[in-house]
């Protein structure tokens, strides 16, 4: 089967500047795409992602959060991925319910211990290879961090990623 390709002009939605979109439907789809859908140049398209990722990083590092290293599409794409997690953590913190305050603060040190571990991961690359981690991912990890807590000395020194 062939691919019908076909290039439209179109005008970016921000600055008004028109550029060329290769479109593969029919003529009749890709003129409707082509007059409906909001265009983005590359400029303002790249100009979003970083007030974005920096608005994100700004949130975070007020969290204790580093700013990560990597190039600036898989900063901009870690930091989104980092955002997700963190709502699924404070998610999971809020949905505990203790039977004791001896759990309550058990949980605490295990969660701080958890963000720390967190805190240290500063490559994006790190942060997006863990996209797909759920909170019965982190609450694992939480339960194991509070087991090694209860067991003994050096929780540093128990199961790790």
């Amino acid at each position: 089967m062939t691919q019908n390709t076909q290039t439209y002009e179109v005008k970016c939605r921000t600055c008004r500047t028109p550029f060329r979109v290769a479109l593969f439907d029919s003529h009749e789809k890709n003129l409707f795409v082509a007059d409906k859908k909001d265009w983005y140049c590359d400029v303002c398209k790249k100009a979003y992602f970083n007030r974005k990722t920096a608005e994100l990083t700004g949130q975070q590092q007020d969290k204790g959060f580093p700013e990560l290293t990597g190039t600036d599409k898989t900063i901009s794409w870690a930091v989104k991925i980092r955002g997700e997690l963190l709502q699924k953590v404070d998610y999971l913190q809020k949905s505990l319910k203790f039977a004791s305050d001896a759990e309550k603060e058990l949980s605490a040190k295990a969660f701080e211990m958890f963000f720390d571990e967190w805190r240290q991961a500063t490559d994006a690359k790190w942060w997006i290879d863990r996209r797909t981690m759920n909170v019965r991912d982190i609450s694992q990890r939480i339960a194991d961090l509070s087991a090694a807590i209860k067991k003994g000395p050096d929780p540093a020194e128990s199961v790790s990623d």
